[in-house]
């Protein structure tokens, strides 16, 4: 089955009022979408969908885990995210360019909609910038922070001829 199957929403068969949809979004939903950075997660989409005559409300709450490589010792840890987005989808034409991204125009014929890429891109960008240890454990693994600051290295360093040279080079004057 195609894993982003359950985010095609029956428009025609919807009627006017609030629906509510549940997803479970894995590996599998982000396996779907070429060169992602998330490859293992685990979390909880709901989305609130209120139908109006010429709009859609769409209302995306989600919270769970995606793995991810921590930004300071490296390994893979389950970096928590959650987060709320609301789209607003409108039938017709656009009236002018717009410039807006939470505003969607469909056509009024359309019977189905995917939701799949508004969930990939809400749920991304729910990550955080710095993705660290601090957020799921305690610490960072120290002994990869000492290496990497070069306190394991610091001998090796200090007696490399090459590197003595080149602080003493000195651009000639123009």
């Amino acid at each position: 089955m195609d894993a982003l199957q359950p985010y095609i929403l029956p428009l025609k068969g919807l009627g006017t009022g609030n629906h509510q949809f549940t997803f479970a979004v894995d590996s599998d939903f982000f396996a779907a979408f070429p060169d992602s950075p998330v490859q293992q997660a685990e979390v909880q989409l709901t989305l609130d969908l209120d139908k109006r005559p010429n709009l859609l409300v769409l209302d995306f709450g989600y919270y769970g885990w995606v793995e991810e490589k921590c930004d300071r010792c490296l390994p893979q840890i389950q970096l928590p995210v959650e987060g709320a987005n609301q789209l607003l989808v409108k039938f017709g034409e656009p009236e002018e360019e717009n410039e807006n991204e939470d505003v969607v125009y469909i056509p009024v014929e359309t019977a189905v909609w995917s939701v799949a890429q508004f969930a990939y891109e809400y749920i991304l960008l729910g990550i955080p910038m710095i993705k660290a240890c601090e957020e799921v454990s305690d610490t960072c693994d120290q002994e990869m922070l000492s290496y990497l600051e070069g306190k394991e290295n610091s001998e090796e360093e200090r007696h490399n001829p090459l590197r003595d040279a080149l602080k003493n080079w000195k651009q000639p004057d123009n």
